[in-house]
């Protein structure tokens, strides 16, 4: 079985920009983005307090679970 690094790639960029975004989120606005990436995890926090955004990211992750689990299976 020979792994494509596309989607490891991927994956492993994804959680590197989520573990070093977490410092930006904590600051104020810098000269970059000024309050828009405060504002934008303002937004996306109320959301997520509320049960159907959890409902809704729940779903979210089962179907992209379910395509990942399903993507491979026409190789076989």
């Amino acid at each position: 079985m020979k792994l494509a690094p596309g989607p490891f790639t991927l994956a492993v960029s994804l959680c590197l920009v989520f573990f070093f975004a977490a410092p930006v989120a904590a600051s104020t606005g810098g000269p970059l983005f000024g309050g828009y990436w405060a504002s934008f995890l303002e937004f996306w926090q109320g959301v997520f307090q509320k049960q159907n955004g959890v409902v809704m990211a729940v779903l979210g992750v089962g179907v992209l679970a379910l395509f990942i689990i399903t993507r491979g299976k026409w190789r076989k």
